[in-house]
């Protein structure tokens, strides 16, 4: 059974499945194996200035032929956003994802230049007003999801949109780890998903083994969205949005003291706090989702992608074999 779809057909992809572009873990390597699965991959950009973007840029395309992506954090605080945008039009990437603050600037921008843009949103109002610029598909992101996310849970915010998509391709994000979701989202009418925490615990992806196993390990009960975790950043994300990762001694210690703990972090040089949590397996952040409890293993990239396209294949395939 194929899962090709109006998404797939306007990226020139196999499988309807884009992997998150989760800051530092989401490097070229990462992104080209999805794209070499044939799927999505998606390159992470926040915090890294332009000429190092085009570097990355120029490794994913020594990496892989296939389609690929870079995602660009679009909201006031983010720094070298409009360079960034240059740079990934400038490069003429095949595929540009934009989230937070106001992304249709952005998004004029690159569809000016032709290029196919996904955008992120997390709340209804903004996911309005992307649908009235008309992307090549809008992203719908949950609560559940890790990292940076809303306050909106995944089901009932993506039903929202589709109901408002008018021909929009929807993508469905957070919570989605394994071909379950993607059968889920699928099922709904939505045309793909993104996953993040599952190809976090991937090969491919840069972060620590320490923090890959960890989320391989979780239950999906331990993980906690709140303010404890950008207290260490000298970082002021938009109003509504909130960090989800795993719990561990260092939320344990300052959840409810977060004001002492920007005060702290401003005592010390910018993202000194971040690296001293990071030299500790005990205290670093690790940035996941509730979708790491159907994460039970570190995978190569290419292997998660085939085992979610198997799975969703077999579920929708007895779904269909029931309405028969």
């Amino acid at each position: 059974m194929a899962l090709s779809n109006e998404l797939t057909r306007a990226l020139g992809i196999e499988h309807p499945i884009i992997s998150a572009g989760m800051g530092g873990e989401a490097g070229p390597a990462l992104a080209a194996a999805v794209s070499n699965a044939g799927a999505l991959g998606t390159m992470g950009t926040i915090g890294l200035p332009p000429a190092k973007v085009r570097e990355s840029i120029a490794a994913c395309r020594d990496l892989t032929s296939r389609p690929w992506g870079v995602n660009v954090i679009t909201f006031d605080w983010a720094p070298f956003a409009s360079e960034i945008v240059t740079a990934a039009i400038e490069e003429r990437v095949p595929v540009i994802t934009l989230s937070f603050g106001d992304p249709v600037p952005a998004l004029r921008r690159c569809q000016d230049a032709g290029i196919p843009t996904l955008v992120q949103v997390q709340d209804f109002p903004t996911a309005k007003a992307v649908l009235a610029a008309r992307p090549t598909a809008i992203v719908v992101q949950g609560s559940e999801a890790g990292g940076h996310t809303g306050q909106r849970s995944t089901l009932s915010f993506a039903a929202q949109v589709l109901d408002a998509a008018d021909g929009v391709p929807v993508i469905v994000a957070g919570g989605v780890g394994n071909g379950r979701g993607l059968a889920a989202a699928l099922a709904m009418g939505a045309a793909g998903v993104v996953m993040g925490t599952r190809f976090k615990a991937s090969d491919e992806a840069t972060g620590s083994a320490a923090l890959k196993a960890g989320i391989a390990a979780s239950d999906g009960e331990n993980t906690l969205q709140g303010d404890v975790f950008d207290a260490p950043y000298p970082i002021n994300w938009p109003a509504g949005i909130v960090g989800r990762a795993l719990r561990s001694s260092f939320s344990e210690e300052w959840t409810g003291r977060e004001t002492e703990l920007k005060a702290r972090a401003a005592a010390m040089p910018p993202f000194g706090l971040v690296m001293e949590l990071n030299s500790n397996p005990e205290t670093q952040i690790n940035w996941a989702g509730e979708s790491a409890g159907v994460v039970n293993d570190v995978l190569p990239a290419a292997e998660i992608v085939r085992r979610t396209v198997v799975e969703a294949e077999a579920l929708i395939a007895r779904l269909t074999a029931v309405h028969a």
